[in-house]
């Protein structure tokens, strides 16, 4: 029984399935409305890091507050919310770059940051961030993605 190639992997195969759907079954955006997304999209970004900087350092002393005591199972699950967010504020902060520059390479640390989101919404089952925050992500990403070489 031979083996199926698959080319990429799975995050390829999900990007490439989230395409079809974003890009070929949904309407899509004007071209001059991507193109101004494209151009004030990482301004937006850097500005969105820079604002959940002071909230992530508070959260990282409310976290060693919440380990002492009786607040460790609480402190669990905060602390999982929190690894991911820093994880997916890293992935934007490295992204932010390329984004200026336009290269694919940023859009896909953006697609891999959007993904992060949703595990974590998947995870706590907050499925109307999952639904809409992610769908809305999702599209946003995959209308500007030919703007980025």
């Amino acid at each position: 029984m031979a083996k199926q190639k698959t080319d990429g992997g799975v995050i390829k195969q999900i990007e490439v399935s989230l395409g079809d759907l974003f890009l070929k079954k949904l309407p899509g955006l004007p071209a001059n409305i991507k193109e101004i997304v494209v151009k004030f999209g990482p301004w937006l970004a850097l500005i969105g890091l820079v604002f959940s900087l002071p909230t992530l350092v508070a959260a990282l002393g409310l976290r060693g507050v919440m380990m002492t005591g009786r607040g460790y199972g609480y402190s669990y699950g905060y602390g999982l919310a929190l690894w991911i967010s820093i994880a997916s504020m890293i992935l934007m902060a490295v992204a932010l770059p390329g984004l200026f520059a336009r290269k694919i390479s940023a859009w896909r640390l953006m697609f891999y940051s959007a993904l992060v989101m949703a595990v974590y919404n998947l995870i706590t089952v907050s499925l109307g961030s999952l639904i809409i925050g992610t769908g809305v992500s999702m599209y946003i990403l995959f209308q500007i993605k030919s703007y980025y070489k």
